[in-house]
């Protein structure tokens, strides 16, 4: 195993929030987190001695002294292994690396007002909006859809915050006019936020469109779940190295697990940090970064989400 360098810490507490929701108190065991600012987001590395995971998780809560950082996991269905692992395995006294903290989806503090739309765990980014929201006097609304059995366990999460500018939703048929009526009344200067499953936020961006909403009021955050497929090989130029992506791992950690220094951030295909430039073979491109162009013209890749539709790639590493 590759060293992994960051902010050392150990859960320190874990919470069942419900069946497939648990709730990670971690604390720095040397020093103290850096600030934070709502909406950020870290690179959490965890594991044991046959593999480490580096999964990205919306930051809850730091704690004032900076000695803590909260998180909310699902255990997702089919799992790439992080969070099942965090899910069996993930206990206090567990050693987690926090390689890095950023902040991809800010609050756009000039709005006069902020409504946010979440489902599921896309709730998390959320909560940390609404301490700095409250505590600054800032006018917003959450709408909250949820699957019907994990009803009380997010209203119990919610629960610490101003009730009377809470929603939460269980899915259903109305869905759509609802949400189509909930725009129409929204004051035209109000910024937009969304946050859950890709299909989730593609309803959401495409009923604001319909109700008029301005692109640059719309904002959202999507970290894609890197999906397998079959094997390739990567050729790199510059060192002449040649490497094997498995079925399992994505191209980026099997960079990484080669020892190449690949550059990274989000690791789900939401910021772009990790383009790299592709000399040869043909990119099968799972992001939402790359403009139609590039994805036509092949000359470039995302290794944390994208794989290949040939059986080789070279890349400018």
């Amino acid at each position: 195993m590759n060293p992994v360098t960051g902010y050392a810490a150990t859960i320190s507490s874990v919470d069942m929030v419900a069946p497939a929701l648990r709730r990670f108190v971690l604390s720095c065991t040397k020093g103290t987190f850096p600030a934070i600012s709502p909406g950020s987001h870290g690179i959490f590395a965890f594991g044991n001695e046959h593999r480490i995971w580096k999964n990205a998780y919306s930051i809850v809560n730091r704690s004032e002294d900076g000695k803590t950082l909260e998180i909310i996991v699902r255990r997702a269905e089919p799992s790439r292994g992080g969070s099942d692992f965090l899910y069996r395995h993930g206990k206090p006294g567990l050693n987690v690396s926090v390689i890095s903290i950023s902040n991809l989806f800010p609050i756009f503090r000039t709005g006069r007002r902020h409504l946010m739309i979440s489902a599921g765990i896309g709730i998390t980014p959320f909560l940390s909006y609404m301490t700095e929201m409250q505590k600054s006097g800032m006018d917003y609304a959450l709408h909250h859809y949820t699957r019907p059995e994990e009803t009380s366990a997010f209203k119990a999460i919610l629960s610490p915050y101003d009730q009377s500018r809470i929603r939460v939703n269980e899915r259903q048929q109305n869905a759509v006019s609802s949400l189509s009526m909930l725009l129409e009344r929204e004051p035209i200067t109000s910024h937009l936020y969304v946050c859950g499953p890709d299909s989730f936020m593609e309803w959401v961006r495409q009923t604001a469109a319909e109700a008029g909403y301005v692109t640059a009021k719309v904002h959202s955050e999507r970290f894609v779940s890197p999906a397998g497929g079959r094997v390739f090989e990567v050729r790199l130029a510059r060192s002449g190295k040649t490497i094997t992506v498995g079925t399992d791992e994505t191209l980026l950690e099997a960079l990484e697990n080669a020892g190449i220094a690949a550059p990274c951030l989000c690791r789900g295909g939401a910021c772009g940090m990790c383009r790299v430039a592709v000399i040869d073979g043909r990119p099968d491109h799972r992001d939402h970064v790359l403009t139609a162009d590039e994805r036509d013209g092949g000359n470039v890749i995302l290794t944390c989400v994208s794989r290949s539709l040939s059986p080789t790639l070279t890349l400018d590493l």
